[in-house]
């Protein structure tokens, strides 16, 4: 029995779409905490309700994919030392969004029907009621006008704002569009789209000065003829009135939050409101982040009695993977001549052969989650023992992928706040023999089996199983179960082992066993891992 991932299924859960999008693209996602934000190389969505719609998760697929083109393509330096105004930033952010979620599709083709989506829910007349004001026409004009180039619906509220625009602003547009028209065919990079942006401002400046000029009376030998208002004073015919002229030049000025908000920000406002929606509710998404913990060797005495654990279960488990590794017989014209069959050749049967047909090799991935909380304290020892054998003895098996965690884990920094996991070895990584480690703090399971899944789905192997060494109590049972259900719906298998309890079973129910002390670790994980392991050669 063989299983695969269902892509549909990872891309509606929004842990497992973090690691891959986040994988895909070379960046770390994280999620926990209250905010969606970057730090120029790492990308945190905020706990957000395990049960999100369409909406938040395309919302959040958006946010992963618009940060994660910025990380990768913009050059940060270069914006820094350009020093723009808030109006000069604005305006920048409009062409480099597009630039980098352009290219960052034209490497990964995939992300386009992300960036599609988020333009549509965003900028389309019938989503959304924009509500500009009117000192932000300008700015909004020239975002509608850069999105409407990869979303055609788009150009309606492009022109809907372009047709007051010619009216307040007469030429303006018309000025503008070359220049607009030269970023769609030659910004190429960050340095570019700063370049357009200024260009753009300089524009409008001059724009502003012109508007200026014209309102002032028309003067004669240096000399103002009348006082403008009264008999005697010479029409000057402005080319637009005192409102619109003082709304243009409040857009100059303009500081960071007069203007509209950048696309990044607006994601990550909604994905912060919807964690505040959702705030102490029991679905809300918890996911360990990786964190430090310090492990060293077993000492001299204990190793022995490790070894001799860990050879019994290799011995079992490989003798009975090695007598099911041949197909019973088949009887043809190829293969061994068998003897009693030499008979029929009298009576032209040619099948006096038979051939015997080895079984497809194990191929599956196995990650081993190790509790090390407070409650493991007088259980450590075992723990720590039973993980390493177990893992010593499953990575000796060809055709099997092991990798341990352990949990919790020290976090720092923006992490603090959420539980950590210690990776002890990476899948693809020999078993070393430094496990040895002390028992502290909660028991963030259910986040942590969340990490796991991030990394299992990731894996090649046909065959995933994960193994939890715990005296199962776990801080929150229905993020277990939650993350349980998840990995199920995805084919992966969960085992447990009960370290000195036999609690384990409301966990893993028909899944289980428990282990008192080292010497019942073979005979027990046997019985529990047989059949699995058997299976997955089916």
């Amino acid at each position: 029995m063989t299983t695969n991932m269902n892509n549909n299924r990872i891309m509606q859960s929004l842990p497992l779409v973090a690691a891959v999008l986040g994988n895909k693209y070379g960046v770390q996602v994280t999620i926990g905490g209250s905010r969606a934000f970057t730090d120029g190389s790492t990308i945190n969505l905020p706990s957000l309700p395990l049960d999100c719609d369409e909406t938040l998760v395309g919302l959040a697929r958006g946010y992963i994919d618009h940060e994660s083109a910025h990380i990768r393509e913009t050059n940060f330096v270069s914006l820094k030392n350009a020093q723009l105004t808030p109006l000069e930033m604005h305006i920048w952010n409009c062409i480099e969004d597009w630039r980098v979620e352009n290219k960052l599709a034209g490497i990964f083709p995939g992300c386009r029907g992300n960036f599609t989506w988020l333009i549509r829910h965003f900028f389309s007349p019938e989503t959304e009621d924009r509500g500009v004001p009117s000192a932000n026409l300008i700015p909004e004009w020239i975002l509608l006008t850069v999105r409407s180039w990869d979303v055609r619906e788009v150009a309606a509220s492009r022109d809907s704002i372009g047709a007051v625009l010619k009216k307040r602003y007469s030429g303006l547009c018309e000025r503008l569009y070359p220049v607009l028209n030269e970023v769609r065919t030659q910004c190429l990079t960050t340095d570019d789209s700063i370049t357009y942006a200024k260009k753009i401002v300089s524009l409008l400046q001059s724009t502003s000065k012109e508007g200026r000029n014209s309102q002032l009376p028309k003067q004669e030998g240096g000399t103002v003829k009348g006082d403008g208002k009264g008999e005697g004073a010479i029409p000057t015919h402005p080319e637009r009135d005192n409102d619109t002229q003082e709304e243009l030049e409040k857009l100059l000025s303009a500081g960071e939050h007069d203007l509209p908000k950048a696309m990044g920000d607006t994601l990550s406002e909604r994905l912060a409101q919807s964690f505040a929606n959702s705030k102490g509710a029991v679905s809300e998404l918890q996911i360990a982040t990786v964190g430090h913990k310090v492990f060293r060797p077993f000492p001299l005495e204990e190793q022995k009695e490790i070894n001799r654990a860990e050879s019994a279960l290799k011995t079992r488990l490989q003798s009975t993977l090695q007598a099911s590794q041949l197909k019973q017989g088949r009887v043809g014209r190829r293969g061994h001549i068998q003897a009693n069959r030499l008979s029929r050749v009298m009576t032209g049967n040619p099948k006096l052969f038979i051939r015997h047909e080895e079984k497809k090799a194990v191929n599956t991935a196995i990650h081993i989650l190790m509790d090390c909380s407070g409650s493991m304290r007088k259980r450590m020892e075992l723990t720590s023992a039973s993980c390493f054998a177990l893992a010593k003895a499953l990575g000796s098996i060809q055709g099997i992928n092991v990798g341990v965690t352990a949990f919790p884990a020290n976090t720092q920094g923006a992490s603090s706040n959420l539980a950590g996991v210690c990776p002890v070895v990476a899948h693809g990584d020999p078993v070393h023999p430094e496990f040895y480690t002390k028992a502290s703090g909660g028991t963030p399971m259910g986040e942590a089996i969340w990490w796991v899944l991030q990394k299992m789905v990731l894996l090649k192997e046909a065959r995933k199983i994960v193994l939890v060494l715990t005296d199962g109590f776990p801080d929150c049972k229905s993020n277990v179960t939650a993350s349980v259900k998840a990995g199920q719906s995805l084919g992966i298998e969960f085992y447990g082992v009960g370290i000195d309890f036999n609690s384990i079973t409301t966990l893993f129910p028909g899944h289980s066993c428990s282990v008192r002390e080292l010497s019942d670790l073979a005979p027990a994980m046997f019985t529990l891992m047989k059949n699995a392991l058997i299976q997955s050669k089916n």
